[in-house]
């Protein structure tokens, strides 16, 4: 009588512990069968075999398959596999033929692996035994197989976020955000993800782990990614006021307050300049105020993350009976200039100040895309400042 031993253990890269998997009965009395199952990400298996063939001394032609899924992952056809006792010829001995294959799987799937060694016994020997009987009386009596993952790569997650009004797909309608803006890919994957605005917006950019204003973005999934992608209302505006009294402009991207100083609600005086520039990018834009007492009485606008944060400093350390900038959160998005140069489809917003400080009277400071209105105030003793924001064309 033959026995089939079918052994399979797991053992994952990176981890102590491994896993032996259940094998069902024999298929036959020259095949055995068993399933692995990948934790996940990425795991490589290597399945060895080894099939324990008996007979007298002499040679065969002998044959080792495996599959994985029914598709062939190795073979070994008429391995000439010897079977030799020089003592005694004439009594069984054993030899083995082995195979091997490698399984990727790539997901948290089941793997069916199935070797087959078949018999090449051809019954009772007749008498008196025909001398060339011995090279072909030989029959697989065992089979193993042992499975090890020599490599484990977890899944990775990409999240998306979206700002404004629109949606992110992915090319694999895995993600679909808006609703569903998280998903697990297998390591080395390549998500392609396209920005689709919604009504009335315009896709602005990228931030996180896709950069650009392409509406299309390749992502490599080596690792977990994160991707922001901005939209911004094609009719929104950042609105300039002046009040002549004050000698101050101000700016605004909210709608609501442009309509509360147009009806009088910071006080008299306040016109519309008739200058706008539009929002939009994935910059923050920190708005300050002084006060009115102490002061200074007015606004300062920043996308430079370092004097977003000195002024923020400021304020905790400076008392606030004193002259300072009190951080109010984020006016609107922007992008921002490199050596002075704003990005493709952007324009530059210049800024001005009125050197307030240092003539004893409240800061003030003009932001505009039209290099003329910056002129004008350049012209009356204002300091130019450079491009320090760069507008959607």
């Amino acid at each position: 009588m033959r026995s089939i031993v079918f052994a399979v253990l797991l053992g994952i890269a990176g981890s102590a512990s491994s896993a032996v998997y259940p094998c069902p009965a024999a298929l036959s009395p020259s095949a055995i069968a068993c399933t692995l199952t990948s934790p996940g990400g990425t795991t490589t298996f290597v399945v060895n075999a080894s099939a324990q063939i008996t007979g007298f001394d002499g040679k065969a032609g002998v044959v080792l398959e495996m599959t994985a899924n029914n598709v062939p992952c190795n073979a070994n056809y008429d391995v000439p596999l010897v079977v030799s006792n020089a003592a005694h010829p004439d009594i069984r001995t054993t030899a083995s033929i082995n195979g091997t294959c490698t399984v990727d799987v790539t997901s948290r799937q089941p793997v069916s692996i199935v070797v087959v060694a078949p018999s090449f016994d051809i019954g009772p020997l007749p008498a008196p035994e025909p001398p060339d009987f011995k090279d072909w009386h030989v029959h697989a009596i065992s089979t193993t197989l042992a499975a090890n993952s020599v490599a484990f790569l977890p899944d990775t997650f990409l999240s998306v976020a979206t700002v404004g009004n629109g949606t992110v797909f992915s090319s694999d309608s895995g993600i679909g955000c808006g609703s569903d803006c998280t998903e697990s890919y297998s390591p080395g994957t390549t998500v392609t993800l396209t920005a689709i605005p919604g009504p009335g917006a315009t896709f602005v950019g990228w931030s996180g782990d896709c950069a650009g204003t392409a509406p299309t973005c390749a992502i490599g999934m080596s690792q977990t990614r994160n991707v922001t992608a901005h939209f911004s209302a094609d009719d929104s505006r950042v609105v300039e006021f002046h009040n002549a009294t004050l000698d101050h402009y101000f700016v605004t991207a909210d709608p609501n307050e442009a309509a509360l100083i147009d009806n009088g609600g910071a006080g008299p005086g306040w016109v519309r300049t008739g200058l706008s520039f539009k929002p939009g990018g994935f910059v923050p834009v920190c708005r300050f105020y002084g006060s009115v007492v102490p002061g200074p009485n007015s606004h300062f606008y920043t996308a430079a993350a370092e004097e977003c944060n000195a002024l923020k400093t400021l304020q905790a350390l400076v008392p606030a009976s004193s002259p300072r900038w009190n951080y109010e959160g984020t006016a609107f998005a922007t992008n921002l200039p490199v050596n002075g140069v704003c990005p493709t489809l952007s324009v530059p917003v210049y800024r001005a100040y009125n050197n307030g400080f240092a003539l004893g009277k409240d800061s003030n400071h003009r932001y505009a895309i039209d290099p003329n209105a910056i002129q004008q105030v350049i012209a009356r003793g204002w300091k130019f400042e450079g491009v320090v924001m760069c507008a959607r064309e």
